[in-house]
């Protein structure tokens, strides 16, 4: 353990001339961070997809069916971005702090994804799985900068 010229404790880190493999200043590190960040997005969007789908041929609320599905998938994309994702990137959080971020992003995004499908829908006529995949795309940008930055974070 070192600490700041300030007095703040810091975990020790690697030299300068050999960066962690898991640094988040790492290139190759942060692609296959983005891959796998992509990958378990493609699981879960599927399962929001399908879950949006479905309500919306049953009942034809393309706007709650949105906001339904969003919010089932969003429970197993924290899961699978902890653990093949992010992995102990955060740990210096309680569970609670990180899964209550998580939270928070999560409920950005699903006021984006409802705000973006209505807009595409109502605005430009879009049909509601074409508003609702460029809602998403909007999303997964958004909120990998915030998770990969603010919520899943490594103190170096």
């Amino acid at each position: 353990m070192t600490t700041l010229d300030n007095g703040d404790p810091t975990l020790a880190t690697a030299p300068a001339a050999a960066p962690s493999v898991a640094s988040n200043s790492n290139l190759p590190y942060r692609l296959r961070r983005l891959l796998r960040y992509t990958g378990v997005n493609l699981v879960t969007v599927t399962l929001d997809y399908a879950i949006f789908l479905s309500l919306t041929h049953v009942y034809d609320v393309p706007i709650t069916a949105s906001i339904i599905a969003y919010a089932i998938a969003l429970t197993l994309n924290y899961d699978l971005s902890k653990r093949f994702v992010f992995g102990a990137d955060g740990s210096h959080k309680s569970e609670k702090r990180l899964f209550t971020e998580f939270l928070v992003t999560g409920l950005l995004g699903l006021v984006l994804t409802a705000v973006g499908t209505g807009v595409g829908i109502h605005a430009f006529g879009f049909s509601p799985a074409l508003s609702k995949t460029i809602a998403v795309l909007i999303c997964f940008v958004v909120l990998y900068m915030i998770r990969s930055r603010l919520i899943f974070t490594r103190i170096e």
